[in-house]
């Protein structure tokens, strides 16, 4: 798919996200989610089940970034610029 084909025109059914590491300036592996609400509590979900992890421990480190569609009706990927979605520190009760 191109970047210009319009979202409507597609079967797309899922977001593609990756959560970007400002201190190693990269962006890591993507996933899959139905919306960005979903991405979201995902993040959440990891943050407050795993303290020790890095995204709990520094929260201030990580963004969560939407960065393309994918279409399983013919299995491909529109892609675009990443988005911003949420930084995980917005997600944390750091006070």
């Amino acid at each position: 798919m191109t970047k210009n084909q319009d979202i409507n025109e597609t079967g797309v059914n899922d977001y593609i996200f990756s959560i970007y590491d400002n201190v190693a300036q990269i962006f890591e592996p993507p996933f899959t989610e139905k919306n960005k609400g979903t991405a979201i509590r995902r993040i959440q979900d990891l943050i407050q089940n795993n303290s020790n992890s890095p995204y709990a421990k520094f929260p201030d480190n990580f963004a969560l970034h939407h960065i393309g569609m994918f279409d399983s009706s013919v299995g491909g990927i529109l892609e675009f610029d990443p988005e911003h979605v949420i930084n995980f520190s917005e997600l944390t009760n750091k006070e």
